[in-house]
């Protein structure tokens, strides 16, 4: 019992000590740099919208939506590891405290979260509605009551692996946050409110029905677990090599034609090699993905001209920097050192590798400026974004691949 007791603590203390090495290289000086400038633009540009809002903003509704978000996406932290399943499976009744305080953790942490993501949105709270600091204190109670809501009832269907209720499940209680807090923040009637309220018990009291002795699924658990923290190493892999990290590989065979383009021939043998990898692997490419189309969806709606070569250059940045990692991703396989070729073309592809997703990424970034109605601007974008992704390339990844090396 007394080792049971322990388990808790010492996992705890592992997980603290691996978040701690892999923070010391995530908010280095160079993201420092980015999260600064970047916070700063997204403040500035945000405090102008704010003035320009009116009282027939549908606040209540853009509220509602995001803050049912966050709400409803409560992962748990068990850290639970796959031997788990084999030696802890029989002592489930006694890891009712271990549960416990796997659940106090994860309320804390998203508790903070919520609370940053309530005060960002208050200023257009106050704005759109004249309301002051104790309409803020009320709805961050709120959300505090609505959170463990939350958390109990995705602990409750971790008793299943049913496909339905593992779909249902989020999807409802979304829908219910968002009805809820809308209907708080819209003032309306308390019979409406309070109607919602009970739907929410009904159905938390269903679902414990449902699962009422039934033992936890350590397979959906450990599964859980290991997506959350699948997650964060590929977070962590943009700044540092993660040995943890499993990535998903695709065939993407639709893709082949793009690899004709490269000329056969053993100076372009990593060229091949990364490019392959880089379409291949989930995390690069989805990551310029998403990077892209953020980036794309801002600069539409954006007409200044500083904020918007601030952006380009910021996710330029980001994509460029987070692709660094690709250069080490095949140094421990063998036959990469068996290579007839001279370690300079290793170096050579890559930097050109990179320099042409930046120029692409450049492109997409002038056209969509051009698309949102300024052709002044997005001509100016292009000319900074490709002149940026030249000295990246030329200039900054050189230096950081050589610090990479020194590792």
């Amino acid at each position: 019992m007394k080792q049971i007791n322990e388990l808790w603590p010492e996992r705890l203390q592992e997980f603290i000590k691996e978040m701690r090495r892999y923070f010391k290289y995530m908010f280095n000086d160079h993201m420092r740099f980015v999260l600064i400038f970047g916070g700063g633009a997204a403040i500035y540009y945000y405090s102008q919208w704010v003035k320009q809002l009116t009282p027939e903003f549908p606040i209540s509704l853009v509220m509602s939506l995001i803050l049912a978000f966050f709400l409803t996406i409560s992962p748990i932290i068990t850290l639970l590891k796959e031997g788990d399943m084999v030696f802890l499976l029989p002592l489930e009744k006694e890891l009712s405290d271990y549960f416990r305080k796997g659940m106090r953790l994860s309320f804390t942490i998203q508790a903070y979260l919520l609370l940053l993501v309530l005060a960002a949105l208050m200023p257009m709270y106050f704005k759109a509605t004249g309301a002051g600091l104790v309409s803020f204190l009320y709805l961050f109670g709120l959300l505090l009551l609505l959170k463990y809501w939350n958390l109990r009832l995705h602990w409750d269907t971790m008793k299943t692996t049913e496909q339905g209720t593992q779909i249902a499940d989020p999807l409802i209680r979304f829908i219910l946050n968002a009805s809820a807090l809308y209907l708080i923040i819209e003032k309306a009637s308390w019979w409406f409110i309070l109607a919602v309220l009970l739907i929410m018990v009904a159905f938390a009291l269903f679902i414990r029905a449902s699962v009422k002795n039934k033992l936890l699924k350590w397979e959906l658990l450990i599964e859980k677990e290991q997506g959350r923290m699948q997650m964060f190493y590929r977070m962590a892999n943009m700044f540092t090599d993660v040995p943890h990290l499993k990535s998903k590989v695709w065939r993407r065979k639709w893709l082949d034609p793009v690899f004709r383009f490269i000329p056969f021939g053993d100076k372009n043998t990593f060229r091949y090699l990364y490019s392959r990898t880089l379409v291949r692997t989930s995390e690069y490419s989805g990551l310029i993905v998403r990077l892209t189309l953020i980036a794309a969806v801002i600069l539409f709606f954006v007409n200044n001209l500083y904020v918007a070569v601030g952006v380009s250059l910021l996710f330029l940045y980001l994509t460029g920097f987070q692709l660094l990692p690709i250069f080490k991703r095949h140094d421990t396989k063998v036959w990469i050192h068996l290579y007839p070729v001279q370690p300079i073309y290793k170096k050579v592809d890559f930097y050109r590798l990179l320099i042409q997703v930046l120029v692409i990424q450049g492109l997409v970034f002038g056209g969509v400026t051009a698309l949102g109605g300024s052709f002044v601007n997005a001509g100016l974008v292009l000319m900074v974004s490709l002149l940026f992704a030249f000295i990246f390339g030329k200039r900054y990844a050189p230096g950081r691949i050589r610090k990479m090396e020194q590792y």
